[in-house]
């Protein structure tokens, strides 16, 4: 009886022990603050359970990158064939523009012959030699360019210098996007988003400047919008060198990654100054998110974790785990990924990493590093974790007082 029970307090003590709570999310980490009862997509999904790990090396060197930093020397117009016809008016900042001319789609526009190009400057056409390089949509696409029919692309010959131009096309007929390319030129709209994923309902924030070399130009307009995958657009307020806005909750369910697009402009003694930019944003519907809490079977190596479902589907949990060195330093031994149907309600994703893919003379304190859950039939990441828990780490024990004297 007393071997039972003591075998029982042992048992508790060491299950109680496997046990815990993640820790707070950071600053760069994504975690769900309300969910929404997503409707599943249309199509056939997986349904089984998978599971697989593998061992890493410890040397690796892992870090989330940072949202990626656009940087544009170009911009877009949409012009009409009488524009075309008169002049369209550019004006370069640096020698050796490319300047690309398609038809729209739809717009029953002629098809761009380069060789009816016309450069003219102070409303004098330039000779033909003003061309460097004259393309057209059979070659462009030879040189591997996805272009639409029709489309012909011209290269100011350095030697025609920059400032203002007039780019006439006496055949034009319809409306035609033109694309302005300056490869050498200095003059760069440089914008970056606070982050490269969010989450239906968040806020977007994306810093953007119009700068002459690492100087922010003056007197610059910046406007920008942000785009769903099918082609809504909602605008967004430009202040202090920030485009800011708020998602809708009920973000576009269409597969695809959101832009936000910028349009900066400014004056100069030759005319008005464009450049265009575009970041990509993924963004994800709240339909899961991690319940906060953990076990962990420390001769599996196996960490359970419980996942609050509000819509149903196709859920994944990936991680890394880091073990302490022979060293005592913590260094990434085995990634593992796990994916399960899961209806709605609480429900758990294991991520098993398996003792063989431990190394020898690396064991607890473990860590566990870049924590993310997906929604797989929605194609979502819904939280991440840089760092999400600790275990195994020794904690004081009580201290217990003897029996006061009097």
């Amino acid at each position: 009886m007393k071997k039972t029970l003591i075998a029982c307090l042992a048992s508790l003590a060491f299950s109680s022990a496997q046990a815990g709570t993640l820790l707070p999310p950071g600053a760069a980490d994504q975690q769900p603050s309300r969910l929404v009862a997503a409707p599943l997509p249309k199509g056939d999904f997986e349904r089984q359970p998978v599971a697989v790990a593998w061992a890493m090396d410890p040397a690796a060197s892992l870090a989330n990158n940072p949202p990626h930093l656009a940087q544009s020397r170009e911009y877009w117009a949409a012009v009409d064939a009488s524009q075309l016809r008169s002049g369209f008016a550019l004006t370069t900042t640096a020698p050796g523009a490319l300047v690309r001319i398609s038809p729209q789609l739809g717009a029953k526009s002629a098809a761009v012959d380069p060789g009816e190009v016309r450069l003219l400057r102070n409303g004098r056409p330039l000779p033909a030699t003003a061309f460097k390089r004259l393309a057209t949509t059979d070659q462009l696409r030879k040189a591997g360019m996805d272009v639409s029919d029709g489309t012909a692309i011209v290269q100011l010959d350095p030697s025609t210098g920059q400032g203002r131009f007039d780019l006439q096309l006496g055949k034009a007929s319809g409306r035609y996007l033109v694309h302005v390319f300056e490869p050498n030129s200095d003059l760069v709209l440089v914008a970056q988003s606070e982050r490269s994923r969010l989450l239906a309902g968040d806020s977007v924030e994306v810093a953007a400047t119009l700068q002459r070399g690492k100087s922010a130009l003056a007197g610059s307009v910046v406007q920008a919008q942000l785009v769903s995958p099918s082609g809504q657009s909602w605008p967004l307020k430009v202040s202090n060198g920030k485009a800011t806005g708020q998602l809708p909750l009920d973000a576009d369910p269409t597969p695809g990654l959101w832009e936000v697009q910028l349009f900066a402009g400014a004056a100069s003694k030759d005319g008005p100054l464009q450049r265009d930019v575009r970041t990509a944003i993924e963004v994800s519907r709240p339909t899961a998110r991690l319940g906060g809490g953990y076990a962990f079977d420390p001769g599996a190596v196996t960490f359970s974790l419980p996942v609050q479902v509000a819509a149903e589907g196709r859920y994944e949990l990936r991680g890394v785990l880091y073990a302490t060195g022979p060293r005592g330093v913590m260094q990434p031994v085995a990634q593992a990924h796990s994916a399960n149907w899961l209806q709605a309600g609480q429900r758990k994703l294991d991520l098993a990493f398996g003792p063989g893919n431990v190394p020898m003379g690396y064991g607890a304190p473990f860590e566990l590093r870049f924590l993310e859950l997906k929604d797989q039939t929605r194609l979502g990441t819904l939280e991440t974790r840089e760092l999400a828990l600790r275990e195994g780490v020794r904690r004081p024990r009580p201290v217990i007082a003897g029996p006061r004297e009097r």
